[in-house]
């Protein structure tokens, strides 16, 4: 992602209105209707779809903004309200925070923290322990989805729909999104404490079964049309690094 110091306002509109439209925002809906029905079995299980589909907009999500990686209060008046508001909320995510960039991506993949490669260079095991979302109990499990449905970054982004309508200037549009960006590590740390596996419990197709065992047999005579490193690097443009 380029700085938001680059970006010209048409630019960072853009950007701004691609990330309401995310279907993380439709999913949360989603969540809230169901959370108002009664309990039952039926509404347990589509719960558990329902979790399931916000998680993995979630992940849509965090394939954004991964890209950013400047300080998102660099440069801002620091006696302003939104400043102060937002540097509390950053102070406590990195007092809060366990877990590297790095071990993020791999737990939104559905790997838990101790499976990780390369965890600690000391060999410890992880400091974080993970309740799996799977085995919670139905109390507890809804007692989560309350907690992530009323999130900052829903609240944020609400207001941000409405800034979009008027004609924000680039400073505006600056702001918007920093206050974006510091929601959305205020859900990821919601979830932080959490192993989810979107595939577990899904049954797998026995046509793609067979497909999958057709490949693996291809690749093991030699007959497989292989593509290699270098070429799916020049597709999408990217240089390769020799790491010896």
């Amino acid at each position: 992602m380029k700085k938001l110091s680059d970006m010209s306002r048409d630019e960072l509109c853009s950007l701004l209105q691609k990330l309401v439209a995310e279907k993380l925002f439709d999913a949360r809906e989603h969540l809230l209707v169901l959370l108002c029905e009664p309990p039952s079995a039926e509404n347990e299980a589509e719960l558990v779809a329902g979790f399931r589909e916000f998680y993995c907009e979630y992940t849509q999500l965090a394939l954004w903004l991964e890209g950013y990686d400047e300080d998102p209060l660099y440069g801002l008046e620091p006696h302003a309200p939104l400043t102060k508001k937002l540097a509390r909320y950053r102070n406590y995510i990195l007092a809060t925070r366990k877990t590297t960039l790095d071990e993020r991506m791999f737990k939104r993949m559905g790997l838990p923290l101790k499976d990780m490669p390369v965890l600690n260079t000391n060999g410890t095991e992880p400091c974080l322990q993970e309740v799996r979302i799977a085995e919670l109990p139905a109390a507890e499990f809804r007692t989560l989805l309350r907690s992530l449905v009323i999130q900052e970054l829903f609240v944020v982004r609400e207001r941000l729909v409405a800034l979009l309508k008027q004609q924000p200037s680039c400073q505006q549009l600056d702001l918007a999104f920093r206050e974006f960006f510091v929601a959305y590590e205020l859900l990821e740390l919601a979830l932080e404490g959490y192993h989810y596996d979107p595939d577990e419990g899904l049954e797998v197709r026995p046509e793609f079964l067979a497909e999958l065992d057709q490949s693996v047999a291809e690749v093991e005579a030699g007959t497989a049309e292989l593509i290699s490193l270098e070429a799916v690097a020049e597709e999408f443009g990217v240089t390769l690094q020799c790491t010896r």
